[in-house]
């Protein structure tokens, strides 16, 4: 498996003390390790299918928790069935340490060749 064009955009400042202010660098890199978490379940979603799923979805702020992944079909070349899998498996996933900014996120998933 190999996962490219990773983009997390952060927006809509808000000020509190109990969450952090992250760079683009450092949100790209947490979000990347949340959803490396479900790794296996996500190659489980292609079931020996090859292609590209492309998924936006919103990290967000001060709960920290992914939410609304939706594939990007017009990018996607994998099957319809294995960019909803994905997309199931990285809902609700949260980071253990909320940003004070909601993040916009597009994830790519390669597999085959």
């Amino acid at each position: 498996m190999r996962i490219a064009n990773i983009i997390v955009l952060s927006a809509a400042f808000v000020t509190s003390t109990a969450c952090i202010a992250r760079g683009p660098e450092d949100y790209r890199t947490v979000t990347r390790k949340l959803v490396d978490t479900r790794r296996a379940d996500i190659e489980g979603c292609f079931a020996g299918a090859n292609g590209k799923v492309v998924v936006d979805f919103t990290v967000e702020k001060k709960s920290g928790k992914i939410t609304n992944p939706k594939v990007d079909s017009a990018k996607s070349t994998a099957p319809a069935e294995a960019g909803e899998c994905i997309a199931k498996k990285i809902e609700g996933l949260t980071l253990e340490q909320p940003d004070m900014r909601d993040g916009a996120a597009k994830f790519t998933w390669t597999f085959g060749s």
